[in-house]
């Protein structure tokens, strides 16, 4: 009888021990999928400024950055003295650079002169990142810059079919404010700015060709209560909303959900990146914009 009882009480025991790993390892599995990862973008006007670079990825924690106008910066030094690295590039890109944290696994999937596209997974993380430095209005009409947004836009697709993978993020310098055509045409980027819009529908149809959306969550987190305003500080022409906001973030759909913060830096280890209400140009005239995505 207490042989009995000894069996009963040990495939109980077996029960519960396997029970409680199952659940570690979903909970586990979960943890890791939940994790939030940060991001920046920062145009840093060609300064040598690394030690703000520096001690602006420690404060923030920043898992991914990018960084254009970047030719005052010796970036390979990141790796021996942070722990970041420099992602080199394939010399077909010169406006924009990467680095990240060394746990995170970076691929250089396609590089065109204003842009580049690269593959990144790290655990259960993936993701396909654009980093770009679009044409500004003083050199370049709105046509040319919507006929290179396109072939972005093009070649975003043919690098997730590739992948595998639908969560996109499109970072940089888009010189172009939230309701430009740059961003709201549908042959351009078709960002939309409202989240039930694009999680309607991907795509809009007109004459029965299918465009792809994008989200753009900028207005959500621009505000006079935290002062959020923009990036870029600029009063001329007869009509300017003086702040602006070229340096954005937009997202696929699946990622419309996941933005958790965005919001422009202004001060890095208690030095203002401000003078004067406007960005330090001996800084940079721009200041970096963070992305939490969790």
């Amino acid at each position: 009888m207490n042989v009995l009882i000894d069996d009963k009480a040990s495939v109980l025991k077996n029960m519960f021990f396997c029970a409680m790993m199952s659940y570690i390892d979903k909970t586990s599995h979960i943890k890791r999928v939940i994790v939030n990862v940060n991001m920046l973008f920062w145009n840093l006007k060609n300064n040598s400024i690394e030690k703000h670079i520096k001690d602006c990825l420690i404060e923030n924690n920043i898992d991914i950055a990018v960084f254009s106008e970047h030719t005052g910066v010796d970036f390979s030094a990141f790796d021996s003295c942070t722990d970041y690295r420099f992602i080199e590039g394939m010399g077909g890109c010169e406006k924009v650079v990467m680095l990240t944290k060394k746990s995170i696994q970076v691929e250089i999937k396609q590089e065109q002169s204003r842009y580049a596209l690269y593959y990144i997974t790290n655990n259960e993380m993936r993701y396909i990142v654009a980093g770009i430095h679009l044409q500004d209005r003083l050199t370049t009409d709105t046509a040319t810059r919507i006929a290179c947004i396109g072939r972005l836009v093009n070649d975003i697709k043919n690098v997730e079919n590739r992948c595998g993978c639908k969560n996109t993020i499109i970072i940089g310098d888009f010189n172009a404010n939230p309701f430009d055509d740059e961003l709201l045409q549908m042959n351009s980027f078709n960002a939309v700015l409202f989240k039930d819009v694009i999680l309607k529908s991907e795509t809009r149809t007109v004459d029965k060709i299918q465009y792809r959306r994008f989200y753009n969550p900028i207005i959500h987190f621009v505000s006079e209560n935290t002062k959020n305003y923009g990036s870029f500080y600029h009063t001329n022409g007869s009509s300017t909303p003086v702040w602006h906001c070229i340096d954005q973030v937009l997202v696929s759909k699946p990622l419309v959900n996941s933005i958790v913060n965005l919001r422009y830096l202004k001060r890095i280890n208690g030095t203002s990146l401000l003078k004067n209400i406007r960005p330090d140009a001996t800084i940079s005239d721009h200041l970096p914009l963070f992305v939490e995505i969790g």
